[in-house]
């Protein structure tokens, strides 16, 4: 059976207005709500940065309130999106304390985080503290490691810890070469590795890094076939839903 975009659930999206660099408001947050539901797409997860010590740093209750106010928006002009709860967490020292107050987002309330590792520093420390975390009993997704420099420069580390439990999510933009080759080099290369369990889209607007288009899909699917579509864009998203 053909891998159908209407099932896809989006699990990296920037659509809550005025909380980080993704919608700066409602209507910018509608119309990327419009673009999913134009696609058929009827459920995603809404991941804006928690990067503790700045602006972009939203808790737990502000992020639930967001999304009933946007939720009443879409209801008021007719978008059927339902929008879920999440985070994407800069990897911080004070990550695990963090954790241990229960102040920090999981996907949908799965018990599985999503976990944004730095472009410009050392990622030694993110995997620690991801082992950290896995040992603690709950899931850790690491965010599009393929656009990060250390890791195109080594990849042997993040593998072994995906051996452990450590899941990967992939940018749609890397796999459609949008981020450069050497980010879908190595976007490949963890295919090829079967290290891949999300593909996403990071959506942040209509504009930047914009939802998947059927145009888009139908190349993905062409590329890693149905089965591998359905499975990391559907089945492993539906069941963090659950």
């Amino acid at each position: 059976m053909a891998a159908d975009i209407s099932q896809f659930i989006d699990i990296h999206v920037h659509i809550l207005p005025g909380i980080d660099d993704g919608a700066k408001n409602l209507d910018e947050s509608a119309a990327l709500a419009e673009a999913y539901v134009k696609e058929g797409i009827s459920q995603i997860i809404a991941t804006p940065h928690f990067i503790p010590g700045t602006a972009w740093a939203a808790d737990r209750t502000y992020i639930t309130e967001k999304i009933h106010e946007l939720q009443a928006h879409l209801k008021e002009k007719k978008i059927p999106l339902k929008i879920f709860p999440g985070m994407e967490i800069a990897y911080h020292q004070k990550l695990i304390i963090r954790l241990g107050k229960d102040l920090l987002q999981p996907l949908a309330e799965s018990g599985t985080y999503l976990l944004e590792p730095s472009f410009n520093d050392s990622t030694a420390g993110l995997l620690q503290c991801a082992k950290q975390i896995m040992k603690k009993g709950f899931g850790v997704i690491l965010a599009h490691p393929e656009r990060i420099p250390a890791f195109q420069q080594t990849i042997e580390p993040l593998l072994d810890l995906a051996k452990e439990g450590l899941q990967i999510q992939l940018n749609v933009g890397s796999v459609l070469n949008k981020f450069g080759e050497s980010s879908k080099r190595l976007a490949m290369h963890l295919f090829d590795k079967e290290c891949v369990h999300y593909l996403a889209s990071d959506a942040h607007s209509i504009e930047r890094r914009s939802p998947v288009t059927g145009a888009e899909w139908k190349i993905l699917t062409d590329l890693l076939g149905d089965e591998l579509i359905t499975r990391i864009c559907v089945t492993n998203p539906s069941e963090l839903l659950r």
